[in-house]
């Protein structure tokens, strides 16, 4: 996530400049590259060496440069793409996970990561070439929705305006919005990415086997998935994406308590946990490049994203679970820890139900 966070402006900045096609196709040669070499390591040093390279990449396939291509080919239903786009970072976590199990039981770890080589290099490479296309207009066509005035079409874009003011990364990094933005998600992303690294290990300690802790786990990730399209295509219908913003991760940090403050983690707890934690992460995911592209438009999308990226995942996703490693080796147990993931997430609450759309300033000497 360190690794990921730190190039984020670049791929944001590439993006703008030469168009999310590029950045893919590059993304994915990096993590080929890194993956086939990590088939070959024989050294501790080069392993962390590779994933450093490894994280470099999987940051030009996220929600920036999803977000970038999505905003370009949508006006109308644009909060659903962006849900059944993001939806696609999950599955393959869901899927190839157990694959990589499968491979390093059946063979070894090495051709595992041969075998996660050969998809990027095999998968996403021709993909890219052969199918994605940067911009509509590049096709002869528009974004879906651009100059319709059926009242579907109005309904379903609510608050997304092809008209709006677009802004710089400089003039965006001058304006509070940005900044609450950025404080906002790397709150929520240090509370959520801490639970999701410690799920399972939390679970073992609450009595659960591993391959129980591991389906639980498993079913939580599908909830985010399925939050990511619920929370995208509820975006579509109001102009209030901060509030909706702060909704979620109320309701990511109910589910951190719940954990936190539950004495038998039982399966009402767990039935109470997994839908809240699911779509109050799952929808802060999405809301990341919704929110930016509504707030700062699309012409410098990527760079803007990126820098909030830099801020959330560098900080917030990278430090979370490590400092809540310590809490648990300190004292033992996941309580304080857990409780203290529930206050992040609602101090990213409070900074997104704060933010305000940002206004250009007018120049009243001309």
């Amino acid at each position: 996530m360190l690794a990921a966070g730190l190039s984020l402006p670049f791929w944001g900045w590439l993006a703008d400049q030469r168009g999310v096609r590029v950045v893919f196709l590059l993304s994915a040669l990096i993590d080929g590259l890194a993956l086939v070499l990590l088939s070959h390591i024989r050294s501790l040093t080069v392993f962390y060496a590779l994933y450093f390279l490894l994280g470099i990449g999987l940051g030009g396939i996220g929600p920036v440069t999803v977000g970038k291509v999505i905003s370009q080919w949508f006006v109308a239903k644009r909060g659903r793409a962006m849900g059944i786009a993001l939806i696609g970072a999950g599955f393959g976590g869901l899927v190839l996970v157990p694959l990589s199990g499968v491979l390093i039981t059946e063979f070894d770890w090495r051709v595992a990561y041969q075998g996660l080589a050969a998809l990027a290099l095999g998968g996403m490479l021709p993909l890219v070439w052969f199918f994605l296309t940067n911009t509509p207009q590049e096709r002869g066509r528009v974004p879906l929705g651009q100059g319709s005035h059926t009242e579907s079409d109005q309904h379903s874009s609510c608050g997304v305006d092809e008209e709006s003011e677009e802004w710089t990364l400089r003039e965006a990094l001058a304006t509070p919005t940005f900044w609450l933005l950025g404080m906002t998600f790397c709150l929520g992303i240090m509370g959520g990415a801490a639970i999701h690294a410690h799920l399972v290990a939390f679970l073992q300690d609450a009595g659960s086997t591993l391959e129980v802790a591991s389906t639980i786990a498993g079913v939580t990730l599908g909830m985010m998935m399925g939050g990511r399209f619920v929370v995208g295509w509820a975006s579509e219908y109001t102009p209030h994406l901060h509030a909706i913003l702060s909704f979620c991760l109320v309701l990511q940090a109910l589910g951190a308590g719940l954990l936190a403050c539950s004495r038998v983690v039982d399966f009402w707890v767990l039935a109470a946990f997994v839908p809240l934690f699911g779509l109050g992460n799952g929808g802060l995911i999405v809301l990341w490049p919704l929110t930016v592209g509504r707030d700062f438009g699309t012409r410098s999308f990527g760079a803007i994203a990126g820098m909030v990226g830099t801020v959330a995942l560098s900080l917030g996703g990278a430090i979370g679970p490590v400092v809540v490693g310590a809490m648990y080796d300190s004292t033992g147990n996941y309580f304080l820890a857990f409780l203290s993931c529930a206050g992040v997430s609602l101090g990213g609450a409070a900074a997104a139900f704060m933010t305000t759309e940002p206004r250009k300033r007018v120049n009243l000497s001309t």
